[in-house]
């Protein structure tokens, strides 16, 4: 993955977030219940390449239920498989981050 070069006009990995981040991905984003998780999964807001972000069952419980006293918000970070140049080694993605709130469905 790593042993490419990235792209003459890939976006360069920054630790950033934006306001506008978390609102891109909650009106794009789809949920999906995967065994005890649910998988976020849509294009990341700041490079536009796919992403699938796990929320586990410590946060997400049997039933979809948010467990009582918890607000629901989670941070969400960009997973990519794309190239990012300057990106350290060992994490995915291009290093946005945002904060979505999941709401219990009834």
């Amino acid at each position: 993955m790593h042993d490419r070069e990235p792209a003459a006009d890939a976006l360069p990995y920054a630790e950033v977030t934006d306001d506008g981040y978390a609102v891109r991905a909650a009106e794009t984003f789809t949920v999906r219940e995967f065994g005890p998780a649910l998988l976020l999964s849509g294009d990341c807001p700041r490079c536009r390449h796919p992403v699938t972000f796990p929320v586990v069952d410590h946060v997400y419980r049997h039933g979809s239920a948010i467990p009582p006293g918890d607000p629901g918000y989670r941070t969400v970070l960009c997973t990519c498989d794309a190239e990012h140049p300057g990106r350290p080694a060992g994490p995915a993605g291009c290093g946005a981050y945002w904060t979505l709130r999941l709401e219990a469905r009834t």
